[in-house]
């Protein structure tokens, strides 16, 4: 075993506070928001795939360019958004 090894299970911490910063700033910004509901949904997919030990790209891909249309109009949560497709390695 090297010391880059992963032990521990789930996504990296930088993916982590992303997911949780996106996910607090849906909670602040829901009502500046057409369809908030769908935008947690869209994140709740991300954090699936994220936390699966077997990732689907293509779906994470696919949650992030829904979410970031649905947040467009709240500049933080655009970011907030394109900078979690940065640490996760999709749509960044």
């Amino acid at each position: 075993m090297t010391q880059n090894q992963q032990i521990n299970a789930g996504p990296p911490r930088e993916v982590e506070e992303a997911l949780a910063r996106v996910e607090r700033l849906l909670d602040a910004h829901a009502g500046d928001l057409d369809e908030p509901g769908r935008a947690r949904r869209d994140l709740a997919d991300v954090r699936e795939e994220a936390d699966s030990d077997d990732p689907d790209t293509e779906r994470m891909e696919g949650a992030l360019t829904r979410l970031g249309r649905r947040v467009t109009g709240v500049a933080v949560l655009a970011e907030a958004v394109h900078a979690l497709g940065t640490a996760i390695g999709v749509g960044g």
